[in-house]
């Protein structure tokens, strides 16, 4: 691919992708903080949830943009076998959800994903092709994932059965189910 072109450059696409990114940034501290005053499991999965799905409306913006600018203009400019064997390969790691075993603490895969959202402002800043960025999109969401699990097993080995014991029940269930739901998409 052609790395004389980059959509990155398009000063509204900057702009909206730079303001996207500061707002996670602030959903990332903030879930720090619900983790560091111990707040409900629920309420931490449901921020992370939350922070999921703002990365997965940042991907949907790069995604495009990339396409209609940088996979057009390579495939335009004579690139189009390793334009589209890029986005092939783009998508398969974006769609891709690794496995991936848990060892590093909530803190540790906050750090990184911190370490990720500078990565994401480099790139802006080096004006660098959305696929790099689509790619860190991608290892943050399995950061999440891998925090989500761990919040998760917590909650349901420490807290489920002592708050159904509590009561009221429908509403603990309810709850869950919809905190489930929400980890799902």
């Amino acid at each position: 691919m052609t790395n004389n072109f980059a959509c990155t450059e398009q000063p509204e696409f900057r702009k909206n992708l730079i303001s996207r990114i500061n707002r996670i940034d602030g959903q990332i501290r903030g879930i720090e903080r619900m983790i560091k005053n111990h707040q409900k499991c629920d309420d931490i999965l449901n921020q992370i949830s939350s922070v999921k799905s703002a990365l997965n409306g940042v991907a949907k913006v790069v995604l495009e943009v990339h396409i209609r600018n940088c996979v057009v203009h390579d495939i335009k400019t004579g690139s189009e076998n390793e334009a589209i064997s890029n986005l092939i390969d783009t998508l398969n790691n974006f769609i891709h959800k690794p496995n991936k075993n848990l060892k590093d603490n909530n803190e540790d895969i906050i750090k990184k994903i911190e370490k990720q959202i500078e990565n994401i402002r480099t790139c802006l800043d080096k004006n660098q092709c959305c696929s790099s960025i689509l790619k860190i999109v991608t290892s943050i969401k399995g950061e999440l994932n891998s925090m989500a699990k761990v919040i998760l097993e917590q909650h349901v080995k420490n807290c489920l059965a002592n708050d159904i014991i509590a009561g009221p029940e429908d509403k603990i269930i309810d709850d869950f189910l919809y905190t489930i739901n929400k980890m799902m998409k």
